[in-house]
């Protein structure tokens, strides 16, 4: 449920970044209008989640963590990834993974 979570406010950052390209694209027209109301839809989507009691008070401190954060990182990480060889590509989700269980990852830079 966690990743679904960050996703779902991760798209809503991304989305809120196209809607404010597509002002700066079209001032003064159809396309500045909507593009304002569509990003007021996904503020009010945001601050309604991040004020929801239900939701414990980590979950929504990580969604602000991520509503912050530099969305396009990760679609950056994924084309990075995508070249590398298979075994490395095994060997990062090795390390993601010990690092989402709270494993200590040390990198010794090696020449």
């Amino acid at each position: 449920m966690r990743s679904n979570i960050v996703s779902a406010i991760h798209h809503l950052r991304l989305a809120k970044e196209h809607y404010q390209d597509l002002q700066r694209e079209m001032p003064n027209s159809l396309g500045e209008k909507l593009g304002k109301r569509y990003e007021a839809k996904i503020d009010w989507i945001y601050t309604d989640f991040i004020t929801n009691p239900n939701f414990p008070k980590e979950v929504r401190e990580g969604c602000r963590k991520e509503w912050n954060s530099d969305v396009f990182a990760v679609p950056a990480i994924a084309e990075k990834i995508a070249l590398l060889q298979p075994e490395f590509r095994e060997l990062l989700e090795s390390v993601i993974d010990a690092k989402l269980n709270g494993e200590e990852i040390l990198i010794q830079d090696i020449k």
